[in-house]
């Protein structure tokens, strides 16, 4: 084949012809990539249509073979100097049109590599911009209220007890806020569910009960009308409300006359004074309307509690209103037991105030830090993939390189072309990661817990995509950086010469470059992969710890039957019949009833017992309660039909009360126990049961009392909470439910409806929102790395095809060459498993906090990610192992 003249007759189709040097130097180059195509196992049309497309990247270069006459651009230069300015920054940009001219074609030439870098960036940006999206909506967006640096979160303990419930008190609240001298504002809000009637169908909504200070203290201002005044809020009964944007839009359909029209929240009919904007809402976008809230004062036997915001003056700092509201706590009056049912224990007033932002992210501030890390890590572990790749594409075009720079492009030249190439793959790259993001912020949502804070202020805005474009950059300048580099080191001559294939026993200095790179994409799938095991098992554990009950099988429901609407007489003849009804059931094996939702916060109650002052939480349960929630008895009985109907003054209690407050054998015990400002009278204790961990596992049990309904002053509470226990799947029972009572009463509403698992899970959402996302994060990073292993041993066994031949022909086997093609892969990983792990060590301290019933130092997680990463390793470096046992000797030395 005469490459000579065919190079000729190509590049003369472009209007020039180079000099006969440079000629032969392009034909010598040409039979050097036929031969070594052969070599490689090509066939003859396939080697030549190789040559082919490198002669047309030569046609391509033909213009920069044009040069000016002599003199000519100096005269210009002379005679005229700004239109020479003018025509070296046109012929600059000409360059740079030019250049990305060619690296399009490059890329569809090379599709394949191209695609791959690209599904790389894609997925490495995509899973960055998603969590940083999510940082920066919760952690780093202001607050949209104005001034908000000045707003914090006020909570009171007494004695260094925390209130059971709520985290402010109305005798504290009244005490400091008429004398403030640090803050210019003091609200108190709590938060409830509510139902709406007389306008479309009947809701349970989300109401905040707030004092008329909540919008001036917020510095809002409403979207029509106008907020309710302190003349509302000391109205009894109040009968105004507020409704927010999002209510207004979806109820009243944006009516902008909805000012002074009447709904009914509970039955209670309310007129509208005004519409909060979504963006404004507080606590958060869940509540829909805002009532009116009273603080009454404190007296001996009354205590209410809430959540109170307050505003500071300009200058004033929280620890100054910390002592302000401190100092003006210790005039509160003393309410004797009631503080001891809701605190615990008596004791001096002391005030906290906590910035808003903090206080509304504190929870979730650590495991986003940490999540973001772990994504970073995935993104450089991408771009260190990239630019392993880019270190393998740049060795096959060094003999371009060098022809390039024969024809006269400067070193900056080379580098330009190289650079643009980087930041047009990475720019798509980051392109397809910002549309992976989108795509992922449709189901975020879904992804998210319900009580994540800040959820409706995560998106896609200026700022995160700014960020993602500045992270595109960086990173296609960091994978782009190390060909360029080594495109100005070029040696023409050896460049020129080179066949494609290294000495035997030879190694570069770029493949040690590459080797280090894979030993750290290893190190960092180590790093993400003990992180996730940690974080996976520490969920594994959360879901199956002992919380004090059986959760299988079991679905409960809440009645809503307020007092407007029944008396207690009928709400206990409704609940009896539901209860009736229900096990008639085939399925159901116990039905009972609580007048407290479990797994949720309930009320604590403060008595005498045998003249001395006990806290504790009551809940009173129908017979059959313990059964129907799987807990453990652990001495005595429960409750029986004949307790009822006797009436005998009888309870059970829990292991904590009896170890706080009873003998070494309490059941059977009569203790006098007075729990209400009447004398006290003799109860017997009947059973000590296991306790019911309802905040959570990481919670002590607290002392805890159970009584049976018939004692209970209301007998039956307005929202009391169905537990039924069934032989099969308890969801499926759920439209049998919703019809006995709807047979029973059609006002009545259900809500959460729900099992027991799912109300447990509820709880879990965080925990194993950021276990799954770890793992995938991990994940992500394992594939990457055993791509870039795979890509690094089929590059090395390319290179060593010389040395293998040899091998070979001196008498090697087929299984030596797999062996010392998977020893060398499987050392390469050893060495990033090393410093994986010792690294790991070290940054699993941060997240000790995090983990429950498992150690930073888990063995079980330190024994099973090598095995894994070896177990990856050797199966990305068995094709290549494969491969490299299958080389001709004869015909891999013949191309020599």
């Amino acid at each position: 084949m005469d490459w000579k003249q065919r190079i000729r007759l190509e590049l003369s189709r472009t209007g020039t012809v180079p000099d006969e040097g440079i000629l032969d130097e392009l034909a010598q180059h040409a039979r050097a990539m036929y031969d070594s195509a052969r070599a490689d196992g090509a066939s003859r049309e396939e080697a030549e249509h190789r040559v082919d497309l490198q002669i047309a990247v030569w046609a391509g270069d033909a213009p920069l073979l044009k040069r000016p006459a002599r003199g000519h651009s100096g005269g210009i230069r002379r005679a005229c100097p700004e239109r020479a300015h003018l025509s070296t920054r046109v012929e600059g940009l000409t360059g740079i049109a030019y250049d990305i001219r060619y690296a399009l074609r490059l890329f569809r030439r090379q599709a394949s590599f191209s695609l791959l870098v690209i599904v790389i960036m894609a997925l490495g940006i995509g899973a960055t911009t998603t969590l940083f999206s999510v940082t920066y909506g919760v952690l780093m967006k202001p607050l949209p209220w104005p001034q908000a640096d000045r707003l914090v979160v006020v909570k009171e303990t007494r004695g260094g007890n925390r209130p059971r419930f709520g985290s402010f008190s109305n005798a504290a609240y009244l005490a400091w806020r008429e004398q403030a001298s640090t803050i210019d504002g003091l609200a108190a809000w709590s938060s409830s569910m509510a139902t709406l009637t007389g306008v479309g169908e009947v809701e349970r909504i989300r109401v905040a009960t707030a004092t008329a200070s909540l919008f001036p203290v917020l510095g809002a201002r409403p979207l029509l009308g106008s907020f309710f005044t302190d003349e509302d809020e000391r109205a009894q009964p109040s009968a105004v409300v507020v409704l927010s944007e999002r209510l207004w839009r979806q109820r009243f359909s944006a009516d902008p006359t909805v000012v002074g029209r009447s709904i009914q929240l509970d039955g209670r009919p309310r007129t509208v004074v005004g519409v909060l904007p979504d963006h404004l809402a507080y606590p958060d976008r869940e509540t829909l309307a805002w009532v009116p809230f009273h603080v009454r004062p404190a007296t001996g036997n009354f205590l209410s509690m809430f959540e109170a915001i307050a505003r500071l003056r300009p200058g004033a700092a929280p620890s100054q209103a910390v002592a302000e509201g401190s100092a003006r706590g210790r005039d509160v009056p003393d309410t004797g037991m009631t503080t001891m049912a809701i605190f615990g224990g008596n004791g001096p007033v002391e005030i906290s105030a906590v910035p808003l932002h903090e206080a509304l992210t504190t929870d979730v501030r650590r495991p986003l830090v940490v999540l973001l890390a772990a994504v970073v890590l995935l993104l450089v572990t991408a771009v260190a993939n990239i630019a392993s790749l880019q270190l393998a594409r740049a060795t096959a075009r060094r003999r371009e390189m060098a022809i390039r720079a024969a024809l006269g492009a400067g070193a900056a030249r080379v580098t330009r072309q190289l650079v643009i190439e980087s930041l047009l793959l990475g720019l798509t790259g980051g392109a397809a990661g910002v549309a992976l993001a989108v795509l992922l912020h449709r189901v975020l949502p879904s992804m998210l817990p319900a009580d994540f804070p800040r959820v409706t202020d995560v998106g896609l805005g200026v700022p995160v995509i700014a960020f993602s474009f500045a992270l595109c950059v960086l990173a296609s300048v960091a994978f782009g950086a190390a060909p360029a580099l080594r495109a100005r080191r070029l040696n023409l001559v050896e460049s020129l010469s080179d066949d494609g294939a290294a000495p035997a026993g030879a190694r570069t200095r770029t493949a040690r470059v590459r080797l280090l790179i894979m030993a750290g994409q290893v190190a960092i799938a180590c790093v993400l992969l003990v992180g996730a095991s940690l974080f996976g098992r520490s969920f594994v554990e959360l879901l199956h710890a002992d919380r004090g009950f059986d959760p299988s099988s079991v679905l409960t429901a809440r009645l809503q039957l307020p007092n407007f609407a029944f008396t207690a007489e009928r709400r206990s003849e409704l609940v009896a019949a539901v209860v009736e009804r229900l096990r008639a059931v085939p399925s159901v094996t116990f039905v009972t009833y609580s007048n407290g939702p479990p797994l949720g916060i309930f009320g604590g109650s403060a008595f005498t017992m045998d003249a001395r002052q006990v806290q504790a939480s009551s809940r009173d349960v129908d017979p059959g309660y313990f059964a129907a929630m799987g807990m453990r008895i652990l001495s005595g009985r429960d409750f029986s039909d004949e307790d009822v109907a006797s009436g005998r003054p009888v309870f059970v209690v829990n292991r904590t009360f009896a170890r706080q407050y009873l003998s070494d054998r309490p059941v059977g015990q009569h203790v006098r126990v007075s729990f209400r400002e009447g004398g006290p009278e003799p109860w017997e204790i009947i059973g000590i049961v296991d306790d019911v961990l309802h905040r959570g596992v990481t919670e002590p049990g607290e002392p805890e009392i159970y009584l049976y309904r018939e004692r209970h002053e209301s007998r039956v509470a307005f929202a009391p909470t169905l537990i039924v226990r069934t032989s099969g799947d308890p969801a499926s029972l759920a439209p049998t439910l919703r019809a006995i009572v709807r047979q029973q009463d059609p006002s009545v509403v259900v809500d959460s409806v729900m099992t027991m698992e799912e109300r447990l899970m509820t709880g879990l959402a965080r925990p194993r929102l950021y276990a799954v996302l770890l793992a995938g994060f991990a994940g992500l990073a394992l594939v990457i790395a055993a791509v870039g292993l795979f890509g690094v041993m089929s590059y090395t066994v390319a290179q060593r095809s010389r040395e293998l031949a040899v091998r070979s022909a001196l008498g090697a086997r087929r299984s030596d060459i797999v062996r010392l093609v998977l020893r060398e892969g499987l050392t390469l990983t050893a060495v990033g498993l090393a410093a994986g792990l010792l690294l790991s060590a070290w940054l699993t301290r941060t997240i000790a906090a995090l983990l429950y019933g498992v150690s930073e130092h888990d063995p079980l997680t330190y024994a099973a990610v090598p095995i894994v990463l070896l177990l990856a390793a050797a199966l990305a470096c068995i094709v290549p192992a494969r491969r490299a046992s299958r080389l001709d000797p004869l015909q891999v030395l013949k191309a020599q």
